[in-house]
């Protein structure tokens, strides 16, 4: 990947820099559990973890029927969420209780340069709660996700 020069200050980065550097960024959002940002392809292109085979791929249906999403809920390393919000390019819920709980935020952009979609999903713990953790997603895709340039390598 390549920055968008339009979008960074700074030159732009070869494509393995781009790749650490959005993995540098993920490690630092300190109120994050665990974050992985992946092409529609389930290629992963940085991530905080190692997801269990086959997970990712559930993400990328995700978005397609709502009663469904709803119903069965997600999945990311081998935990069961319950979703009670569904938007368009944005899905979260959470597991747990009012005293234990983990969230979950599942969201989906437009890489600048593909026009093709990226995922980013990201857990979050007590006392950290969705008000606060699924705007940071958000913010982080719009800085330093989607002003990202895929190569077609």
């Amino acid at each position: 990947c390549i920055m968008n020069e339009e979008a960074s200050t700074s030159p732009a980065p070869s494509t393995t820099e781009s790749l650490h550097d959005l993995g540098d960024l993920l490690r630092h959002q300190s109120e994050w559990a665990k974050a992985v940002i992946f092409d529609e392809q389930c290629n992963i292109l940085a991530s905080t973890f190692e997801p269990i085979t086959g997970e990712l791929e559930a993400f990328l249906t995700a978005f397609d029927d709502r009663a469904t999403t709803i119903g069965a809920g997600l999945t990311l390393g081998g935990d069961d969420y319950e979703v009670h919000r569904f938007f368009p390019n944005l899905i979260y819920g959470r597991r747990g209780d009012s005293n234990e709980g983990e969230g979950i935020c599942l969201h989906r952009a437009t890489c600048a340069c593909t026009k093709k979609p990226i995922y980013g999903v990201i857990t979050y713990v007590l006392p950290t709660i969705s008000a606060r953790a699924v705007p940071q997603l958000v913010e982080f895709f719009k800085t330093h996700v989607e002003p990202m340039q895929m190569s077609n390598e």
